[in-house]
């Protein structure tokens, strides 16, 4: 699984819908996944969980910014890549 190993965010969207996320105070951002693994970070507790997870525009690459921006006022942030 992506999730802690870093990946494409549809992925990580995918780990977050089916675990949870942790505080910075357990799980420090470092700038690197290198000797990390998610086990490290079994005994944090669960700050937030994503509730359900869609692609903007219905799927891949089939997006426009307009379309983003309507998401982003009627659901909250989003995930992207590029």
């Amino acid at each position: 699984m992506e999730g802690c190993g870093g990946g494409w965010p549809h992925f990580d969207a995918y780990f977050y819908e089916h675990a949870h996320l942790v505080g910075e105070q357990c799980a420090p951002y470092s700038a690197t996944t290198k000797g990390s693994s998610c086990s490290k970070f079994a005994s944090c507790p669960p700050v937030a969980k994503i509730l359900k997870t869609e692609y903007v525009g219905g799927g891949f690459a089939e997006v426009s910014e307009k379309e983003m921006m309507k998401d982003i006022i009627r659901n909250g942030p989003v995930s992207v890549e590029f």
